[in-house]
C-alpha cells in the first residue's frame, strides 16, 4: 500500500475552519466524480469502486455541510451583534470624560463583555463542538477511502484527488480568483 496523499502533504490542516474543510472535501469529491465520468483508462471495476467512494464521500460532505451552515450563520448573524456591542462600549470608554460618565461607560463595557462570554459558552461552544465532530468524521472517512483506493489504484491517481493547498495547508489554493478568500499560491 502506498503512503497516499495524506503523507504527501495534501491533507488540510486540522485547525482549518469547517468551511475550508467543506471546500477541500468538495474538491476531492468533484475529482472523484470526474474520474468516474471522464477517465477512459479506468477498468469497469475500478470505475465502480470510485463511484462507490464518491457516494460515501458525498454523504460525509453533506453531513459536514449540515454542521458548517448553522455555525457560519451563528458567526455571521448572532456573534457579530455581540462583538459590535463590545466595540461600541470600548468606544464609549475611550471617549468618556472623568467622573460618572467614565464609570457608566466601564459598566457598559463589562456588561457587554459578560454577555459576549455567556453567548460564547451557551451558543457558540455547542455549535463548534458539533462542527469539530463532523470535521473529524470527514477526515476519518477520507483516510479510510484513501486506504481502500490505494489497494486497487495507483498512488498517482489517489494523489490526484487532492487539490493543491496553500503554505501551511490551511486552505485550498486558488490562484487568480479574486472572489475567493483562499486566493493564494500553492505550496
Amino acid at each position: 500500500m502506498s503512503a497516499g496523499p495524506h503523507a504527501g502533504g495534501r491533507l488540510l490542516a486540522r485547525g482549518a475552519s469547517g468551511l475550508r474543510h467543506l471546500r477541500w472535501a468538495r474538491e476531492v469529491l468533484a475529482t472523484l466524480e470526474a474520474h468516474v465520468e471522464h477517465n477512459p483508462a479506468l477498468a469497469g471495476a475500478d470505475r465502480e469502486a470510485l463511484r462507490g467512494e464518491a457516494l460515501a464521500l458525498g454523504a460525509a460532505v453533506q453531513a459536514l455541510s449540515g454542521a458548517v451552515k448553522p455555525y457560519r450563520d451563528f458567526l455571521e448573524r448572532t456573534r457579530v451583534r455581540y462583538r459590535g456591542r463590545v466595540r461600541v462600549a470600548e468606544h464609549l470608554v475611550r471617549g468618556s470624560g472623568a467622573g460618572g460618565a467614565d464609570e457608566a461607560a466601564r459598566a457598559r463595557l463589562e456588561e457587554a463583555l459578560a454577555e459576549l462570554a455567556a453567548m460564547e459558552e451557551t451558543q457558540r461552544r455547542p455549535l463548534k463542538e458539533a462542527l469539530s465532530e463532523e470535521i473529524d468524521r470527514l477526515r476519518e472517512a477520507m483516510a479510510r477511502m484513501d486506504a481502500r483506493l490505494a489497494e486497487r489504484l495507483s498512488a498517482e491517481l489517489v494523489e490526484n484527488l487532492y487539490p493543491p493547498l496553500t503554505d501551511g495547508a490551511s486552505r485550498v489554493a486558488d490562484d487568480g480568483d479574486p472572489d475567493d478568500d483562499a486566493a493564494a499560491s500553492p505550496r
